[in-house]
């Protein structure tokens, strides 16, 4: 009679766990190169900073889509930035596992650079509905 409510309680935490895993934990630097690699969650979008630039460089997210960077350059790689053109954002220096996160801003284009290496680019497109949603899911594979 037992075993029922034990073995539900035990399911729904390796159901909590298993789905934890899909969304970036930002609080306590839980985002690593590796996580980076997997589809972020339905509220976020990942750029990896990795051989000298932001992957995806074009990004389309809804309003309110959390956009976090990772610096996964090799160790002893220069650091990096994530700077919008309009000043909307600007991180500190990211080196080799380094997290900055921003909300997508409002409704537009967005461009960015790194500010110690200005040749590296990426654009946020903010838009709403159905299109957004859709490249968001493309980007997040």
């Amino acid at each position: 009679m037992m075993r029922r409510p034990m073995v539900l309680v035990m399911a729904a935490c390796a159901g909590a766990a298993c789905f934890s895993e899909h969304e970036p934990d930002l609080t306590d630097g839980g985002l690593t190169c590796e996580r980076a690699e997997l589809p972020a969650g339905p509220d976020s979008a990942i750029v990896v900073i990795r051989g000298f630039a932001y992957t995806p460089a074009h990004l389309t997210v809804a309003p309110g889509t959390r956009i976090v960077w990772v610096n996964c350059e090799p160790e002893g790689t220069a650091g990096h930035t994530t700077t919008a053109e309009d000043g909307s954002w600007d991180s500190q220096t990211l080196v080799r596992g380094d997290v900055f996160s921003t909300d997508a801003p409002g409704p537009g284009v967005h461009e960015y650079f790194c500010r110690p290496h200005p040749f590296i680019r990426g654009q946020i497109v903010v838009a709403d509905g159905a299109l957004a949603q859709g490249e968001a899911r493309l980007a997040r594979r």
